[in-house]
């Protein structure tokens, strides 16, 4: 097997990037006419992903944001009666975000439009194609999180 260059690397890389961001923006250019933003849809996303209950430090990681920032859109998402707040019962310093009934029909909402963009950016490619793909994306996630032990092990703590 060849071995890729920098440049085809680099390519490949200006491309999943660039991919990255027509997805999201063509999620984002659907469900913004329903009143969510990138912010508010992925955070409902993931605590429905977590089985509707997620702990606040674990969404913070799973949407990539910080705690304070996070703790301003949780409040917003929260006076629009989509989540709730409360103290674990196993731990009482952590917090549980729950998402309400409301947020549960709004996910669904969200749901049946995520499943027709997928449906639609990846109609002319068959099972496996999107087996490989998704195989190809898994060593390159082990990479990425072996690196960033890395740049954590080096610099002692965060980036």
């Amino acid at each position: 097997m060849a071995k890729a260059t920098p440049e085809e690397q680099l390519s490949f890389g200006l491309s999943l990037v660039d991919l990255a961001h027509r997805w999201r923006r063509v999620i984002d250019g659907e469900l913004r006419p329903l009143g969510f933003s990138q912010a508010t849809w992925r955070t409902l996303f993931f605590v429905s992903r977590a089985g509707g209950q997620i702990r606040q430090k674990d969404l913070a990681v799973d949407i990539g944001i910080e705690g304070p920032s996070l703790v301003h859109l949780l409040d917003s998402l929260e006076d629009s009666g989509l989540i709730r707040r409360e103290v674990s019962e196993a731990d009482r310093r952590a917090k549980l975000v729950n998402l309400t009934n409301t947020g549960k029909t709004e996910m669904r909402r969200i749901e049946t439009i995520l499943n027709s963009v997928r449906g639609s950016l990846l109609q002319d490619l068959d099972k496996d194609q999107l087996s490989k793909c998704t195989k190809i994306f898994d060593v390159i996630k082990t990479n990425a999180l072996a690196r960033e032990a890395q740049i954590v092990a080096e610099t002692g703590g965060g980036y």
